[in-house]
């Protein structure tokens, strides 16, 4: 077919270009199967989404029961428990953290989106109209819808899209490399304090190269937009829910951030973000006056996604997946460090967790080797000089052990 004649539009797709993806039909643990049978390792676990390995069983059971009970009753008009479930069970989880209230919605970038519009209302609640800006880092993504890509910071996404008018609204600053860079970000807050509505930050750059913050970076960022009455969004699409080890990455790091946003792991590969808040955010919107937060989806709180969190949010609790995480990646890297070749191009493995990356010297040899790790059939993502790689949670040592093996013979044939 000719490529501009086929009604489907995939994301980050040239019309032009002809696809070249595998047409993939059944997924079972950490394999996906195309329409020819063959065999891929999912080493993305469906862009770090399937946690749970595609197909688990018991999952698939809850969703079918919560399938044939009730599919969806808009919370708009009605009350339908499950969302009021899964946000006492997410602010028992960070009892102490003061994060109270959890706000849902679908996708990574809706979280976004309402965490940035929860921020910009908490300041007009508390009569600062003037505080509009965001402080995102360079390199960062959250997202791509309008409001999201304010923040995302990464020419792919925004550049020659994102109008004028909204890009220069964003304050960006550079990737911290060591502790004493906070001193850049206090001399920006003392100066625009009376402008700033938010800070946006990823505890984990998952598209700069699983990029780690320097250690007690985050938690002295915190203690900063804090003394400004800023509040700070941790944007844990990607890192949260047991991805790098932890529930919440951004408090193991010590921070205490006014909003969270969960998403990806939350739900297993079911659409579904919660968006956290502390007392301190929601307790402007309790006013006499109406401050009630003007923002909500028809979809907010789908049964079928907090039934899934709810589960997901269980399993890793009653199968102790957060340290078999940390382990299973600590093993992967180590393995990877030993087998794989001194590849043209290689400079380093990074990452916590089961978040995973690989940087190599440009793009076009990331590219490459992604190629080659494609034919020995595994699936790895790439984003810029970056490869990707975040296995289901549940992958086991002989998987590991097959996975190394076919990216070490992918790796030897540049």
């Amino acid at each position: 077919m000719n490529p501009t004649s086929d009604p489907y539009w995939p994301p980050y797709t040239a019309l032009a270009e002809k696809d070249e993806r595998p047409i993939i039909q059944r997924g079972e643990g950490v394999y996906l199967y195309d329409a020819r049978g063959q065999r891929y390792f999912d080493g993305m676990s469906g862009c770090y989404n399937h946690c749970l390995g595609h197909s688990h069983p018991a999952f698939i059971a809850a969703l079918q029961q919560q399938l044939s009970t009730l599919i969806h009753a808009c919370n708009i008009y009605s009350n339908t428990q499950l969302p009021g479930e899964l946000a006492e069970k997410l602010a028992a989880k960070l009892l102490g953290t003061g994060l109270r209230k959890t706000f849902i919605v679908g996708s990574g970038s809706e979280g976004v989106e309402s965490a940035l519009k929860m921020a910009w209302q908490y300041q007009v609640n508390r009569s600062n109209p003037t505080r509009t800006r965001i402080v995102a880092i360079n390199g960062a993504y959250h997202g791509c819808t309008l409001g999201a890509m304010m923040a995302t910071r990464r020419p792919f996404i925004n550049e020659g899209i994102l109008p004028s008018l909204l890009d220069s609204n964003t304050i960006t600053m550079p990737p911290p490399e060591h502790l004493s860079d906070i001193h850049a970000w206090e001399t920006l807050l003392d100066a625009q304090e009376s402008t700033i509505a938010a800070v946006i930050i990823e505890p984990i750059m998952a598209m700069e190269g699983t990029r780690l913050l320097p250690k007690g970076f985050l938690q002295q960022l915190s203690l900063l937009t804090k003394k400004h009455d800023i509040p700070l969004i941790c944007d844990e699409v990607y890192c949260g829910v047991g991805r790098a080890g932890t529930l919440c990455e951004s408090v193991s790091q010590g921070a205490r951030p006014d909003i969270v946003i969960f998403s990806k792991c939350l739900g297993g590969g079911i659409p579904i973000t919660a968006v956290l808040a502390t007392e301190a955010i929601t307790d402007s919107f309790t006013g006499q006056t109406p401050p009630f937060f003007r923002h909500g989806h028809t979809q907010s709180g789908n049964l079928l996604g907090c039934r899934a969190a709810l589960f997901v949010m269980d399993y890793l609790e009653e199968h102790h997946l957060y340290d078999e995480v940390t382990a299973k990646g600590r093993t992967i890297l180590q393995l990877a460090k030993q087998h794989f070749p001194p590849t043209t191009g290689l400079i380093s493995l990074q990452g916590k967790g089961l978040m995973l990356s690989m940087t190599f010297e440009s793009l076009e040899q990331c590219g490459r080797a992604q190629a080659a790790i494609r034919q020995q059939g595994v699936i790895v993502g790439a984003a810029g000089p970056y490869l990707k790689l975040a296995p289901a949670f549940t992958i086991s040592a002989n998987e590991i052990e097959e996975l190394i093996q076919r990216m070490t013979i992918a790796l030897g044939n540049l």
